[in-house]
């Protein structure tokens, strides 16, 4: 399977900021979420070489390596906030990459991408925290972004390149195709919604280590599960 699906529009890379809060539980928000564009970076198996994490325990590492976000999501954000966030600047929500045609009904866990020089494969879709609320300054964002599954997806580097915009996505690989970041972010809300399929993610060797963690405890503890309480406000 070789199959191109989509194209890079923005790639954008950051430095890690501090931001004084307003009106917020914490003084600061210390995060690289603004990332600027630039037409090329060299991508390794931590990520962009020119790009930077806040937090690396959340952020960044090897599995969460590259965050791909969807020019059609930012449509459905602006329209869910009645805003204008643009995802031509400044990225709004601490994206890498903004794709064309696609979204995160349309990827799946463990799919193998080539892009530019760089061969990657999806881990998991983004777990929102309170910083998406902090740095938009809509304090329902990291909540809207969970609950509707606006949230991006992680990649892990299988082969490390130059990444430009205006590169082909092409598809390689797919061996998890009921397995979509769409369905993998109605799990984690509920994951009684479709206990075959959470069934299935539980035992996927491809899912991200964080999400596989979170996943567990959802479906183990069900409504008793609170682990998204402190990171979601």
């Amino acid at each position: 399977m070789k199959k191109s699906i989509s194209k890079v529009l923005e790639l954008k890379v950051g430095s890690v900021e501090t931001i004084k809060l307003e009106d917020s539980k914490r003084e600061f928000l210390v995060s690289a979420i603004k990332k600027k564009p630039t037409p090329k970076a060299y991508l390794t198996k931590k990520g962009f070489s020119e790009d930077e994490q806040g937090d690396t325990l959340h952020h960044g590492g090897e599995n969460k390596a590259l965050f791909l976000f969807s020019a059609s999501t930012y449509e459905k954000l602006n329209s869910h906030f009645e805003s204008n966030f643009d995802f031509r600047g400044v990225a709004s929500f601490g994206e890498n990459l903004i794709l064309s045609d696609i979204c995160e009904s349309d990827i799946c866990i463990g799919d193998i991408f080539e892009i530019g020089e760089a061969i990657v494969q999806i881990t998991q879709p983004r777990q929102p925290c309170w910083k998406l609320s902090a740095s938009t300054k809509e304090k329902d964002m990291t909540k809207v972004t969970f609950l509707n599954g606006f949230t991006g997806w992680y990649a892990k580097v299988l082969k490390e390149g130059y990444i430009s915009k205006e590169d082909e996505v092409i598809l390689q690989k797919r061996a998890h195709k009921n397995l979509t970041i769409a369905k993998l972010n109605e799990l984690i809300v509920d994951p009684m919604s479709d206990e075959e399929a959470t069934k299935e993610a539980l035992l996927c060797d491809d899912l991200g280590r964080a999400f596989l963690v979170s996943l567990t405890k959802r479906y183990e503890f069900r409504e008793k599960d609170d682990q998204f309480s402190h990171y979601h406000t």
